[in-house]
């Protein structure tokens, strides 16, 4: 079953508030929703019991039931026998608990209003099968125990559609508050909704409170169902059905009292007219309202998506050059795991190989300069033997980190071996130098500690430059290489080029 917050408050204390509510809303059906003739137009208390059986376990049915049959004895007191009342609480209650529990059965668990699937079997259930199956049972009762002045299919189509009404303008509110009770009060276009509103009011006033000439059914209420349309696309779905509630206790209102279009024809043609506008006005804002809401978060996706993919698609372009390389987002991680070094997070031999290629070919077709500078740590198995092999990670940690804060974004820095690193940058031979000098002291200047005491390193560099004969990766760094050897063939610490 959907999980809503009106769950967390215990039935015991929902029970008095469910049965004088029960009552309140017999009250209003009764005699506010119906014509002089008593002839009923909504029927509101089944709104309440279908809602009820949504939210609630059905464990706790039976409670609802043992306080609803009483609630409906007392409305009805006034206008009905006892043992008609409690025909009429069994039909509504058999009624609205198959409706809930179809709904509950038929539809995942976490489907609600705001589900085009979900709403589609309120209508199917709710609205139409159930409540036809109940309005021929009271149309039985109306016909053959209360009065036979109407003929038996009249009775049925009053009673069907009091029933779906009731429970087409209070199910979706009850449940859409129980879902978002902060939210249920306020509007995205708080200005525009306000107009809109008084708008609609006061055109329903004039439009309903005129006396039409007996003739023929006009059309004129049908702009209502736009008006509501309008509603639900700016404001969405609640909003909509609270302005369609309010256009039709004012077309009620008036109706009963014989002003309006509904009224140039027969209590129960007129009934049954005003019933199918309400009906056909709220159907379509609900239906119209969560097929709004599906068709936004369709287009939110797409849009998030070719965002995405234009964003990639950019990327790709600026970072690839001349070479098209397809990446997939969902790779991107294991790319960079990949072509991370574990221990000190810089680029490792593979990113260096993949990558160094294209800079290449890029400073051969703009003729910019490109140099590599290959260091490695002069007598690190010493420090591995002597200090463990901790003290060895601590110190390739500190000579990255004090590297890094010196290069430039677009510098590749790489560790290609166990203490040997290489640095590529876009930049001529003497600039090169400065770089590795400034390098190298920085190094030796620092300071690792060790469970006995501080040591300090240097390191031995090896510089080669872009030239026509040094034009591939692996060549400039063979040729680093020799250099390098050749730095510590003279003593290390040094820099050779």
């Amino acid at each position: 079953m959907n999980t809503f917050r009106t769950k967390s408050i215990p039935l015991i204390y929902l029970l008095p508030f469910i049965m004088l509510s029960y009552i309140l809303l017999s009250k209003v059906s009764l005699f506010f929703t119906s014509m002089p003739e008593g002839i009923g137009i909504i029927w509101f208390p089944n709104g309440l019991l279908l809602s009820l059986f949504i939210l609630r376990p059905m464990r706790e049915w039976i409670w609802i039931v043992i306080a609803i049959i009483p609630a409906e004895i007392i409305a009805d007191i006034q206008m009905f026998t006892v043992f008609q009342a409690f025909q009429f609480v069994v039909i509504n209650l058999s009624e609205t608990m198959f409706s809930a529990y179809l709904l509950h059965k038929l539809s995942p668990e976490k489907e609600t209003f705001n589900n085009i699937r979900y709403v589609m079997l309120f209508i199917i259930f709710a609205l139409a099968i159930n409540p036809s199956i109940s309005a021929f049972f009271g149309a039985m009762i109306y016909n053959t125990q209360i009065s036979s002045q109407n003929n038996f299919i009249a009775f049925w189509r009053i009673w069907f559609f009091g029933d779906s009404l009731g429970i087409l303008f209070l199910t979706p509110l009850i449940i859409s508050w129980s879902e978002y009770p902060k939210k249920f009060l306020f509007t995205q276009h708080l200005f525009e909704s306000i107009l809109t509103d008084a708008i609609s009011i006061y055109l329903a006033v004039e439009l309903f409170s005129i006396q039409f000439t007996p003739s023929v059914l006009p059309t004129t209420p049908m702009i209502f169902i736009l008006i509501t349309l309008w509603v639900v696309y700016r404001n969405g779905m609640r909003s909509g059905i609270m302005i369609g509630f309010i256009i039709s206790m004012i077309a009620i209102y008036f109706t009963i009292h014989h002003q309006g279009p509904f009224t140039i024809f027969d209590p129960v043609q007129n009934t049954i007219y005003i019933q199918e506008f309400i009906a056909a006005m709220i159907t379509s804002t609900l239906f119209f309202g969560v097929f709004l809401r599906q068709v936004n978060e369709t287009n939110s996706l797409l849009l998030q998506s070719n965002t995405a993919l234009e964003s990639l698609a950019q990327n790709l372009e600026n970072e690839v050059m001349q070479k098209t390389a397809q990446l997939r987002e969902a790779n991107e991680k294991l790319t960079e795991l990949a072509t991370t070094d574990p221990l000190t997070h810089i680029h490792n031999r593979r990113f260096l190989e993949d990558n160094a290629n294209l800079s290449i070919a890029h400073a051969m077709r703009y003729n910019i300069p490109l140099s590599l500078i290959m260091f490695d740590i002069d007598f690190f198995k010493s420090i591995n033997d002597t200090y463990g092999h901790q003290c060895g990670d601590n110190v390739l940690i500190s000579i990255t980190k004090s590297v890094k804060t010196r290069l430039r974004k677009e510098d590749v820095f790489a560790r290609i071996g166990g203490e040997e690193f290489v640095i590529m940058i876009p930049q001529p031979l003497e600039q090169a130098i400065i770089l590795a000098t400034e390098l190298k002291e920085v190094i030796a200047a620092l300071t690792i500690p060790t469970e006995s005491q501080p040591i300090s390193c240097t390191v031995s560099m090896g510089i080669s430059t872009f030239s026509t004969h040094l034009n591939k990766l692996e060549t400039l760094l063979h040729d680093a290489d020799i250099k390098l050897y050749q730095a510590k063939e003279e003593g290390r610490n040094r820099i050779v080029w």
